[in-house]
């Protein structure tokens, strides 16, 4: 298969189905091997031409005259992708990115459509230049939504929130390539060893100033996987802001901790690490092939304070009985807006109602894992999403309901100016025994 056909059967199946960009394009370079510019080619078509979809679409209504809903899907996917290389790959020559998409359908559209496919990208702009949008007078989400390829109603929901110049910013971010950041493992190594053990397998790395245990890789000569530091268990990729909630824990050396949500385990592996791997980390999830793959990364790292458990946070004591433990992390499942970068599928599945229903969950989840925290221990929740009803709106329902808690400590990552994934994370400790009856005596002396 040619790096393009690999390119559509990721993007049919991604627009089609709940399914995420890397495990697709993993199924795929397993089953395809490709040399590794045709790999990036692949990836760089699937992420842009989800990411940009918006705009794409809007491109080729004006060029074909029609709705993309009246377009059979799989030709819808081929002039994404022409269109896409049209306007956003320089390297490529709008001949090529034109004659390929014409023997695409050739092969994969309808008989005869392949003169459509050329009458449409004929007509395309050949520069994101040339683009001209809706003006924003008037419009301002619209302009937004159709220039940074999101939809109308998250763009106009951050506008009443943010104001325009933040939401375009936002957008923006939204639409750049994440870095690939990595934690070291401090059990193993330091960070100058790893930055030099990576240069001597031919990968560049620089240090990334977020985080004193980050780092970037710049350049790879193959799969990250190839490499034997990370055979060797040296480092796990992480963004920035996951490394910053296992700080905000701050778990110490021979403690008991929780974390409740734990998959895919980033966050549970660096918790281990801080502790120095001594003390237990008791990682919960109800996904037991998600639980495999976090006990793979950790036999990697070689850790050994780390125990997984099957189970639903919800009814945690069918599992945990009446454990206590002295710091409990609740990384919530979320709406995912502040990684859009890294996850751009999102976007086009959210709605708006999902918001709502999300948080309700994740006060549920939170009230949960709080009766697993002991008298004086901490509870951290944190969540990938940058809208407040999940993030401050659901800590101020919780300590409604948990009297025994107070707010500590809270931090807020935004993908525009933070330097990494957005989110939110809060510390909240719990009183001690003697502190919650003096507290429970003013309430009755009230």
């Amino acid at each position: 298969m040619t790096a393009r056909e690999v390119a559509l059967r990721v993007l049919r199946r991604v627009l089609r189905t709940d399914a995420f960009i890397p495990e697709l394009l993993g199924v795929e370079f397993q089953a395809h091997p490709l040399s590794s510019e045709d790999r990036r080619l692949v990836t760089e078509l699937a992420y842009g031409c989800v990411r940009r979809r918006g705009t794409l679409d809007w491109v080729i209504e004006r060029c074909a005259g029609r709705r993309v809903e009246r377009i059979s899907a799989g030709l819808r996917d081929i002039l994404r992708m022409g269109v896409y290389q049209l306007l956003y790959l320089d390297r490529i020559p709008a001949y090529a990115a034109v004659h390929e998409a014409v023997e695409l359908a050739k092969l994969h559209g309808p008989r005869g459509s392949e003169k459509f496919v050329n009458a449409v990208l004929r007509k395309a702009p050949k520069s994101a230049q040339d683009l001209r949008f809706p003006l924003r007078n008037g419009k301002p989400a619209l302009h937004i939504s159709l220039a940074h390829s999101h939809p109308l109603w998250l763009v106009e929901r951050w506008i009443r929130k943010w104001g325009e110049k933040e939401t375009e910013e936002i957008c923006a971010a939204s639409n750049s390539s994440p870095p690939l950041t990595v934690r070291i493992n401090s059990i193993r190594t330091d960070r100058e060893r790893l930055i030099e053990k990576l240069a001597a397998e031919g990968a560049r790395a620089v240090p990334n100033p977020g985080h004193p245990s980050a780092v970037d890789i710049v350049e790879l000569p193959g799969s990250l996987e190839a490499l034997a530091a990370f055979r060797g268990g040296l480092f796990q990729v992480q963004d920035v802001s996951g490394m910053r909630v296992a700080d905000l824990l701050a778990p110490q050396s021979g403690e008991r901790i929780a974390d409740l949500c734990a998959a895919p385990g980033g966050k549970s592996t660096a918790i281990a690490e801080l502790m120095a791997d001594r003390g237990e980390v008791w990682c919960m999830d109800l996904s037991a092939e998600k639980l495999r793959k976090v006990e793979e990364n950790v036999q990697r790292l070689g850790l050994k304070s780390i125990r997984t458990v099957v189970g639903n946070v919800l009814c945690a004591e069918e599992r945990l009985g009446t454990i206590q433990f002295d710091r409990v992390l609740v990384d919530a499942p979320c709406s995912n807006t502040g990684v859009l970068r890294r996850r751009p599928e999102v976007r086009w599945r959210l709605k708006g109602s999902d918001i709502g229903r999300l948080a309700k969950k994740q006060v549920a989840l939170l009230t949960a894992a709080g009766a697993f925290v002991r008298r004086g221990g901490v509870l951290v929740y944190s969540t990938c999403s940058i809208e407040p009803e999940e993030n401050d709106g659901v800590v101020k329902a919780f300590l409604s309901a948990c009297a025994r808690f107070t707010l500590d400590k809270e931090i807020r990552f935004f993908p525009h100016r933070s330097g990494c994934d957005g989110g939110y994370a809060v510390r909240m400790v719990s009183r001690g025994s003697g502190e919650e009856s003096e507290q429970e005596n003013k309430g009755r002396s009230r």
